[in-house]
Parts: structure tokens; C-alpha cells; sequence
């Protein structure tokens, strides 16, 4: 049976959302039977109603006047909520983005995610014996054109297609099984 997964990702004020950084922008692009869905994918614009230090907007380039007008994420985790439905969500390093979504979900007054999730730094352990273990270096590793730009479209884009090729290398998306986990926040 095929599974539905859900490749995420978010860019954020910052790295510490117990702290008061929060969600800027989140992606999430489906993968069903071997193939990355792109024209169902996922994007939005959030307002953290707080103020993206300028050393975080280095990185992703988002600054406060970019997401200003944006709606906030109590208009914008509903939708990605019934978005994603039951999938298996798919992120690398992805247990930080469920972090933040926890956040959102108390701060929405929603309940919080209870996917199953994958996350594809484990599949890359499985794989290889040495790193370097970060998006860029995989995607290098594995070949694949797309480079990661800090952007959460960009970034869910080269994250999904990392995970096709570590799923292939690992015996096939009926192998990834077992690196399944249950988010429980």
C-alpha cells in the first residue's frame, strides 16, 4: 500500500522556540508513490509577531517589512494542519520543525500534531558511515541539482528529493518503515 508522505519545512526568527522565536515561514510538498507532487505543494507567509533579528535574516533573507502584511499563524497552521492531515511528515532534522509546531499549535488553541514522522538525517546515518550530514552536503552527495537556499519551499524541495534518494539507496520506500517515529510533543 502506498503511503502518503509530506516533506516540511519552516524558516523561523530563530532556533530556540521556547524562547520566543517563532514560525516566519513554512512548506510542505507530498510525495506519493515515488513522486514529488509539486503543483500540490504548500507555502506560506507567516507573521511571528516578533521582530526577525537581523543576524537570522541573513540567512533566510526574510526581513520584518517581508512579513509584516502576512497573515498569523492562527490563520496559518489551521490550513497547514488540515493540509497535511495524517501523512507521515518528512523534514530533515525535523523534530525542531515539530518543535515549532507544537508552539503554534498551543498558541492556536488547536491540538498539537500527532503524525508519524521521518526524519532524513536518520536515513542518512542508515545509509552512510560519514558525513557531512547536512542538506547541502546530501544533496551533493546523492547528486541531486537543487541546492538548499534557507527558504522553506527550496529547502522542502531538496529535502524531498534527498529522501527519494536515500529511500532508493536504502532498498525503496517500503524500507524507510522502520525509521517511522510517532511525534508526541
Amino acid at each position: 500500500m502506498k503511503k502518503l508522505y509530506v516533506v516540511v519545512d519552516t524558516e523561523t526568527t530563530g532556533s530556540k522556540p521556547l524562547e520566543g522565536d517563532r514560525i516566519l515561514e513554512i512548506a510542505a510538498i507530498p510525495v506519493y508513490g515515488g513522486k514529488i507532487m509539486h503543483n500540490l505543494a504548500f507555502q506560506a507567509l507567516v507573521n511571528p509577531l516578533v521582530v526577525i533579528p537581523a543576524q537570522i535574516t541573513g540567512i533566510h533573507g526574510l526581513r520584518n517589512e517581508d512579513v509584516s502584511e502576512e497573515p498569523p499563524m492562527a490563520e496559518v497552521f489551521p490550513k497547514f494542519k488540515d493540509y497535511i492531515g495524517t501523512s507521515v511528515l518528512v523534514g530533515h532534522n525535523i523534530v525542531n520543525d515539530m518543535t515549532f509546531f507544537d508552539i503554534a499549535s498551543k498558541e492556536t488553541g488547536l491540538m498539537p500534531l500527532s503524525n508519524n514522522y521521518i526524519d532524513t538525517i536518520e536515513l542518512a546515518h542508515e545509509a552512510f558511515e560519514d558525513g557531512p550530514f547536512n542538506l547541502y552536503g546530501l544533496a551533493r552527495r546523492l547528486r541531486i541539482r537543487d541546492v538548499p537556499t534557507h527558504r522553506a519551499m527550496d529547502d522542502a524541495r531538496v529535502t524531498a528529493k534527498v529522501f527519494l534518494a536515500l529511500a532508493r539507496y536504502l532498498g525503496g520506500l517500503s524500507e524507510v518503515g522502520k525509521f517511522v517515529k510517532k511525534w508526541r510533543g
